[in-house]
């Protein structure tokens, strides 16, 4: 009986090898790499008892409650109609506060705009408060999501803020809010140009940021100004929080002689000394502490994303952690107060993201959930860097993932460049890449000029490029993924969402030769439309963006590098994608480009995807998209897909 038991399990084995290995060519479906993860984000509470996770629940994303000292217990699940879940904190062992957004008519303007509400949740009677609810303007005001300062002494209150009309003076002020009921006190009155407070993390007001017309900041204490600087066309410097300790100083972000993004712990009388700097790689962000007020570290990416400490004992826990997981990229995401637990995120080009709980004491991980647990390592593409020199000498990081099962020669490909545009890809977990490179294409992805973690003179780099060295920056790409033989030249379409989807129309547009189609997620398609769309005043957003575009000195640019004036110049196939809902791009702006594409008698289609915004929130909507997608690829440079004569 034994033998018979043993020769069956000797056969399973064999099965499971064999269906493993015809998997990894045959492509997952499109549900597995288009619906949410199912959880990116987790918080444990200050005792280590429960934890808090925001993961999907009947297609919207929650905060699923669960206690850590009783696994069969029932998990506490809180929402919000209509809204997402997208942080949560802990203000004490029995009470977090849960942060929503949605994107909603206004009541009284008929405008679509992005909202946020916070949420006081009691988990020993499940019930919850609606922060803010007794401010005067709460039902008017966008944003009522931020918590200023949560102050660990007072277990009753934190503070908050938003913008109040008096009169005919609009003005940002401080309330005080009783997480029981969420009845808010005003504290402090702002003035018509406050736009910022700064608190000590105890209550305190140590300044507030008050912005002029002239854009200019200005850090006021106690009423008189201590410093100012310039945010037109951006700013380098910003004040993150405070550092720990008694004697807390400001913490800043600046730039470093290396002219990399730094940090520094600073007073307005002296430079201050430096926290963090690198000669190559820019600032990522800033790790505080469970309370969002004492800084605690910092993060920046030079291939993978990488933490630094400034705690030797944190920082021994994260190189241990790193070592544990070499390939990845490793952040801890919360602790509890004695330092027993540790919530750690690990992710990589083929380890989707995941959750798991780290105990030192037992030096062992416990995964708590996998975003992505249908997808397998033989399912993904391997991700590996791919620099090359543009035409002006400029060194370009890029990755290129290779689709699994086939060779590197002569593929199918799809340049993805990102959006931002001062953002950047790295190695790690990209859905939408990996799904392309599933369905049998090489996946490019550049960090072009523009980009953001190289330091400001490579983002200054792209400023007023966006027509030109931004794209010979992506062609030179092309060239050399032709030139290894890694591309079959006559099979190339660039794909891009948000920034990336104007990348996509500038390449159909002004170098319609090199691309055999092209897919735009939410591009921008007319730029001063875009630009002013929101008002004619020159706000801080609208500086940086004319910096971007080259309009700050050049009011033409705006025209000249917008690709719906020049639709007469396209060549190929274009797929626009839209969510019906996106307040950052409008879908406005693929209707223009749908419109002049049309009436320039090119071949054009456009996908509406109702009931989502910008960031893709629903999985019905990704879903859709990746099936349209995969659809337009497969019929203009699939394998079946009649070749174009370059």
């Amino acid at each position: 009986m034994q033998r018979l038991v043993s020769v069956c399990a000797l056969g399973a084995m064999i099965y499971c090898v064999s269906t493993a290995d015809h998997r990894a060519f045959a492509a997952p479906p499109v549900e597995a790499f288009g619906k949410l993860p199912a959880a990116h984000q987790a918080q444990i509470s200050p005792d280590g008892k429960h934890l808090a996770i925001i993961k999907p629940v009947d297609g919207h994303e929650k905060v699923v409650f669960i206690d850590l000292t009783n696994p069969g217990a029932k998990p506490y699940i809180v929402g919000m109609d209509g809204g997402v879940a997208g942080e949560v904190f802990w203000k004490s062992n029995d009470r977090a506060i849960c942060v929503f957004h949605a994107t909603l008519r206004h009541k009284f303007y008929r405008e679509i705009d992005p909202w946020r509400r916070a949420i006081s949740v009691t988990l020993s009677d499940q019930t919850a408060a609606l922060l803010m609810n007794s401010a005067p303007w709460f039902y008017r005001n966008f944003d009522e999501g931020d918590i200023v300062d949560f102050e660990p002494n007072d277990p009753d209150h934190v503070y908050m803020d938003e913008y109040d009309r008096w009169d005919r003076e609009v003005t940002r002020d401080l309330y005080k809010v009783d997480v029981k009921t969420g009845a808010a006190d005003r504290v402090f009155r702002g003035t018509r140009d406050t736009i910022r407070y700064v608190m000590d993390g105890n209550g305190n007001m140590i300044a507030r940021i008050d912005q002029g017309d002239d854009l200019v900041d200005h850090v006021l204490a106690g009423g008189t100004e201590i410093y100012n600087y310039p945010v037109r066309g951006g700013s380098q410097f910003e004040i993150d929080g405070l550092t720990g300790g008694k004697d807390q100083a400001f913490v800043t972000e600046r730039q470093s002689p290396a002219g990399t993004l730094g940090l520094y712990a600073w007073a307005p009388s002296s430079p201050g000394s430096a926290l963090f700097e690198n000669a190559t790689y820019d600032l990522d962000h800033v790790v505080f502490d469970r309370l969002e007020k004492q800084v605690l570290g910092v993060s920046y990416a030079d291939d993978r994303l990488r933490t630094k400490y400034f705690d030797p004992a944190m920082e021994q826990i994260q190189t241990s952690l790193e070592t544990a997981y070499p390939d990845q990229s490793v952040s801890i995401l919360s602790k509890d107060d004695a330092g027993s637990s540790y919530v750690v995120l690990t992710d990589g080009p083929k380890n989707p993201p995941a959750l798991s709980l780290y105990t030192p004491a037992s030096h062992q991980t416990k995964i708590i959930a996998e975003a992505y647990p249908s997808l397998h390592a033989s399912d993904l593409g391997e991700e590996k860097p791919y620099p090359y020199a543009a035409r002006d000498g400029l060194s370009i990081h890029a990755y290129l993932t290779l689709p699994p099962g086939r060779p590197a020669h002569n593929l199918p490909t799809v340049i993805f460049p990102h959006g931002g545009p001062e953002a950047r890809d790295m190695m790690q977990f990209d859905w939408w890449a990996q799904f392309m490179a599933s369905r049998g294409y090489a996946v490019l992805q550049p960090n072009f000029r523009g980009s953001a973690g190289y330091g400001l003179n490579f983002i200054k780099a792209g400023d007023g490029e966006w027509a030109r060295k931004v794209q010979f920056d992506v062609q030179d790409g092309v060239k050399k993924l032709i030139a290894d033989g890694i591309a079959d030249p006559r099979r190339i379409c660039i794909v891009g969402g948000s920034y990336g989807g104007y990348m996509a129309l500038a390449g159909a547009t002004f170098s319609p030769d090199l691309y055999a189609c092209a897919i735009s997620y939410a591009g921008p398609a007319d730029l001063n439309r875009e630009l002013y769309r929101l008002t004619s005043f020159e706000s801080e957003g609208v500086s940086i963006w004319k910096r971007r575009i080259g309009a700050d000195v050049d009011s033409t640019m705006l025209d000249r590098v917008s690709p719906a004036n020049f639709a007469d110049r396209v060549k190929i196939p274009i797929l626009l994608l839209h969510s019906e809902k996106d307040t950052t791009v409008p879908i406005v702006q693929s209707e223009i480009e749908d419109k002049a594409l049309l009436r320039a008698g090119k071949q054009v289609e456009f996908v509406t995807l109702p009931g989502d915004d910008h960031y893709l929130e629903f999985a019905d909507t990704r879903i859709e998209l990746l099936k349209k997608v995969e659809a337009f690829l497969a019929a203009h440079i699939g394998d079946t897909a009649q070749k174009p004569a370059h």
